[in-house]
């Protein structure tokens, strides 16, 4: 409704698209199975690690070109970090403490830290 002139507007092809966490993880509640019959629903799992290697090589060659003396060192760096990141992942389940919840949000504030 436009106020201005009193008209109903039309609104043609919108999409809601949303992104949550598995019901599972701490702090979240299940969605009724009324609302999932109007919501389709995509699983996208995370990376595997040939794919973390992948984004997190580029996305750290970007920041590290900001340090000149560090420009060699990109590769190593990745790969200490999605090593960690994975045997961290293993090691600290949601099964032990619901905040032991391993993303690759990880990865990326690690290298945010790194440049702060």
């Amino acid at each position: 409704w436009r106020q201005s002139d009193n008209v109903w507007i039309k609104l043609d092809r919108i999409q809601f698209v949303g992104a949550c966490n598995p019901p599972t993880d701490a702090g979240r509640v299940q969605m009724t199975d009324r609302f999932m019959r109007h919501a389709p629903l995509l699983l996208v799992d995370f990376p595997s690690q040939n794919s973390l290697m992948q984004i997190y090589s580029t996305f750290n060659g970007g920041t590290l070109k900001l340090f000149p003396n560090l420009r060699e060192e990109v590769t190593p760096l990745t790969e200490a970090m999605v090593e960690i990141y994975l045997e961290n992942q293993k090691k600290f389940t949601v099964d032990i403490k619901p905040q032991y919840f391993y993303s690759p949000r990880e990865l990326s504030r690690w290298m945010r830290a790194i440049y702060e």
